[in-house]
């Protein structure tokens, strides 16, 4: 026997009440305000709206040539908060775009300099892809650059690796914090391996840089100039903690520190 419930207009009237009262608790994505990158959350009104807070970079990825270019584009769109923000870019691959930077750094690109405050998330790389740089990485006050694991191996293990191409400047650093005396504060890296490629290049230098600036986690590896150097104006910072210096099976020269 089949027993069929039927709803009177009683229950259909109070079906459609319960669903219009739904829809005000949690209105649809076209109530949405949309700012490319920035996830959706709930305003003080039940309302959704973006929030500058958090952006995710991969959705650059298809207006952007590589990683770099990808940060620099975000760092200087009028929409960037100008406290800053969490840049993510774990959502960033070979796969869906260029982990070879082509344009310049996150912050330079020609003569164009950004100097926004950041947190940056770097993706997991492989051994057989990591993040490759042709110039040197100058971090701007309240930046925070930080990948995955910095564990130095030659191939298999997941972390973040940035490694200099061919061309990168031999008597260069890696990184650098600040760009003139007295300029910088709150500069930070953390949890990633430079890979010097044993050309001769430095792996991270604070000249400028002191309170709240510090280095945690770091795998300097082949790097046959000097692995971290500290000096100048960077007094107050640090600590400078969990580094590990292996020059992957190469022969120190006169310049390795």
């Amino acid at each position: 026997m089949e027993s069929t419930a039927h709803l009177t207009s009683a229950g259909k009237t109070f079906a459609v009440a319960v669903l219009v009262c739904w829809l005000s608790v949690f209105p649809t994505a076209a109530a949405q305000t949309s700012i490319q990158g920035q996830d959706a959350v709930y305003n003080s009104s039940a309302q959704v709206t973006n929030s500058p807070a958090f952006i995710d970079a991969s959705t650059f990825v298809g207006q952007s040539a590589d990683i770099c270019d990808a940060i620099f584009n975000i760092l200087r769109s009028k929409s960037y908060p100008p406290a800053g923000a969490m840049v993510d870019t774990r959502g960033i691959n070979n796969n869906n775009s260029s982990l070879t930077c082509t344009k310049g750094s996150p912050w330079t690109e020609g003569s164009t300099t950004v100097s926004a405050p950041s947190t940056i998330l770097l993706p997991a790389t492989t051994a057989a892809a990591p993040i490759v740089i042709s110039s040197k990485w100058i971090l701007p006050s309240y930046t925070h650059l930080i990948g995955q694991g910095d564990a130095i191996t030659p191939s298999g293990t997941l972390g973040t690796t940035i490694r200099v191409s061919g061309s990168f400047p031999g008597s260069s650093a890696m990184i650098q914090f600040g760009s003139s005396s007295g300029c910088c504060t709150a500069i930070s890296v953390e949890n990633l391996t430079l890979d010097g490629t044993a050309t001769g290049v430095s792996g991270i230098v604070n000249q400028y840089a002191g309170d709240l600036s510090y280095v945690d986690h770091i795998g300097l590896y082949r790097i046959l100039g000097t692995g971290l150097s500290v000096f100048g104006s960077a007094n107050r910072s640090g600590p400078y903690s969990n580094i590990t210096f292996d020059l992957g099976g190469n022969s120190g020269t006169n310049s390795t520190t």
